[in-house]
């Protein structure tokens, strides 16, 4: 059986969450008025006190919009709709069309207008969302700002040897150690680079998005970062080792960031079985490594990550660990995770990423987008087309 069929009898408790996370991010969200720099936009996280930490990064309005737009058509309403194409609004202001820095037009700045810097596969995400917001509204607008981010990172967002920086300055910092810049690393994060240049392809039919260097990336990451035991890992460039300490903390396990989806992005590409196997190794990791509770560890973001790749993986006949009682154990687990705001209104609904009683995007838009392919088959976004 598919893996909608293994969860169909969670659909009411499914249902329920997206649409509490829905009312989050409408509730959180900053109004649009032409008097407010932020209109638009949201907080990527609360802590437990209910106190902001930071204001939201390009990636995040990307994916939160596409949550959105998924809720805007699922509930049938409009106001999902609102506040998704506010979000595009938001998120236009942060790409760049100085005529004082224009070796850096198309790029996306970080977290606001106003950010110095970004970090290039935040940007990449952020560029994903302006196609998917051409998928869903045909501006074409949309496209050719993905397109000029595109540009942008061929130009300055890559090293001498075509792989990824980790992140480029735009402009002098505001004080020095504004963000960690770790250019001389491969991240474990990097593989998702292949997602968007796939969906780029896809939506202009130009196949120099899914060219030479495209599968030249492809191979190494593959090769260098995933490891032995199937989950990918930051690599030294000079060697492509592992370092001691994973610069992020381990942040990315379970959570690829959707770079096991971008492996089934590259077979489409390519028609090469060795992406495909790639990502099959990745989910046996996380079956074998799924905890009693349903957990894949103590963040739950990895949950909506992992069942995602696992939705798309079945549509490429990818062989996979998982059983229906184990998808409906991390679902269970996830649901748990939903702020109830016995403190603080305004977080109820929100995903509570760490289980410290606050309310974080990041698990909060994976969660919106994948429960809502799996109980009301919108499976347009996080898709491989």
């Amino acid at each position: 059986m598919s893996i909608i069929e293994n969860v169909a009898g969670l659909s009411d408790a499914g249902m329920k969450c997206a649409h509490g996370i829905a009312e989050y991010y409408l509730r959180n969200q900053i109004r649009f008025r032409d008097w407010e720099p932020g209109a638009g936009s949201f907080f990527f996280e609360y802590d437990a006190f209910g106190i902001p930490q930071l204001s939201a990064t390009e990636w995040a309005i990307a994916f939160a919009a596409m949550g959105m737009f998924s809720a805007a058509k699922v509930f049938d309403d409009q106001r999902y709709l609102y506040a998704a194409q506010k979000m595009g609004v938001y998120l236009k202001s942060l790409q760049i069309f100085d005529p004082f820095i224009p070796e850096h037009r198309g790029a996306l700045r970080e977290h606001t207008p106003q950010s110095t810097w970004c970090y290039v596969r935040d940007g990449l995400s952020g560029a994903w969302g302006f196609v998917d917001f051409y998928r869903v509204t045909g501006e074409e607008e949309y496209l050719e700002r993905a397109v000029l981010w595109a540009e942008w990172y061929m130009r300055k967002g890559q090293d001498e040897d075509g792989l990824p920086l980790w992140g480029v300055d735009l402009e002098p910092p505001w004080r020095d150690g504004s963000a960690l810049m770790r250019n001389d690393v491969l991240g474990d994060f990097h593989g998702g680079c292949l997602n968007f240049f796939y969906h780029l392809y896809k939506a202009t039919g130009d196949k120099k998005w899914i060219g030479d260097w495209y599968v030249s990336f492809a191979e190494r990451y593959l090769k260098y970062v995933q490891q032995p035991d199937g989950y990918y890992r930051t690599v030294i460039k000079a060697t492509m080792s592992v370092p001691e300490n994973d610069p992020q903390g381990g942040l990315h396990k379970s959570n690829d960031d959707l770079t096991s989806l971008g492996l089934l992005c590259a077979y489409k590409a390519t028609g090469d079985r060795k992406f495909l196997d790639g990502a099959e190794k990745f989910l046996a990791a996380v079956a074998r490594d799924q905890q009693p509770d349903g957990f894949f560890e103590q963040s739950c973001a990895g949950i909506p990550v992992v069942l995602n790749t696992v939705l798309e993986a079945e549509k490429l006949n990818v062989p996979h660990n998982f059983t229906g009682e184990s998808e409906c154990r991390a679902l269970k687990a996830l649901f748990s995770r939903q702020n109830n705001a016995s403190m603080y209104p305004y977080l109820e609904g929100g995903m509570d990423e760490y289980g410290r009683g606050g309310a974080c995007s990041r698990s909060s838009a994976y969660s919106l987008i994948v429960l809502l392919k799996l109980f009301a088959g919108d499976e347009r976004f996080l898709a491989v087309p």
